[in-house]
């Protein structure tokens, strides 16, 4: 199994080849799961599975998450998020489709799962079908956007901000992205959760901002005040370090940590390119504000 490590500097995006995940030994899983929790990002050349070899693999990290009303497919088993705008019966969708114009909020930087009570560890995505052009994913690494923050002019300590609280929620974020498109029984059912504004890695022990579009404003203070503070903190995270855009082959899987990177999907042509992606989810262990945190 081979290792190589895009982002040295970082200790961010990892590359492995030689390995097959349908027939994987405990010690080269044991490496993989090192690999993804030092380096956030691992890309696995050369994985021709189905869902239910994927859906073997994921589950050696630990229980996963069922997949939301709107990524669902008929046919296709909960725990697969589709990403697609490829239909059931192997259309392509309307660009103004509910499922389309959904989609189009994993545009916007985010972490997996934060909407959540119980926020993700990791995501495990398949490409099954990829555009020519465009459809790409771009990574960027929230831990040393933290650990470069006192390099920034006018800031909070991250003292001040060690043990704050925020409210996440996809309502807000889809609202902010692609408009009002949930009916009110579905917002009643994803009502806003806390997260912590800063997360340590059980792993690494080391820390990362944790952020993206689903934060909408830290508890207790003013709303907006609040979320020019999480904008700043976004934007730093974008600014302090390298993106990683990740051009997709077919048959490939890249997995990410979403406790310490942010991820977007980059555009391409809906109206007539085909992009099939299914993702597996590892759910996490309990709130983070729950969690302890150090700097």
């Amino acid at each position: 199994m081979q290792i190589e490590v895009k982002n040295k500097k970082q200790d961010f995006f990892a590359v492995i080849t030689d390995v097959d995940i349908k027939n994987i030994s405990n010690t080269n899983f044991v490496k993989i799961k090192q690999t993804l929790e030092t380096y956030g990002v691992v890309v696995l050349k050369n994985q021709n599975i189905n869902d239910n070899q994927q859906i073997e693999f994921s589950r050696k990290f630990g229980d996963l998450e069922k997949a939301l009303e709107h990524d669902k497919l008929e046919g296709i088993q909960d725990e697969i998020t589709r990403i697609s705008n490829v239909d059931q019966h192997n259309n392509i969708l309307p660009v103004d489709s509910k499922k389309v114009i959904y989609d189009r909020g994993n545009r916007s930087w985010h972490s997996d799962s934060s909407y959540k009570s119980i926020p993700s560890k990791f995501s495990i995505l398949s490409s099954r079908e990829i555009p020519d052009q465009g459809g790409g994913t771009e990574y960027i690494d929230a831990r040393y956007a933290l650990e470069t923050w006192n390099k920034k002019k006018h800031k909070p300590s991250l003292e001040d901000l060690k043990q704050q609280i925020c409210q996440h929620s996809i309502v807000y974020s889809r609202m902010v992205n692609t408009g009002d498109i949930f009916d009110e029984s579905y917002k009643n059912k994803m009502p806003f959760v806390k997260q912590r504004l800063i997360r340590t890695h059980p792993f690494t022990q080391r820390s990362a901002f944790y952020v993206g579009s689903h934060c909408s404003h830290i508890v207790g203070w003013d709303i907006e005040i609040s979320r020019k503070l999480i904008k700043e903190i976004n934007d730093w995270i974008m600014n302090s370090g390298e993106i990683i855009h990740h051009k997709w082959s077919n048959k490939e899987i890249v997995m990410w940590d979403n406790r310490r990177v942010l991820h977007r999907g980059t555009y391409f042509d809906e109206s007539s390119a085909r992009r099939i992606m299914h993702r597996t989810t590892v759910a996490g262990d309990m709130p983070s504000y729950k969690e302890s945190v150090k700097l």
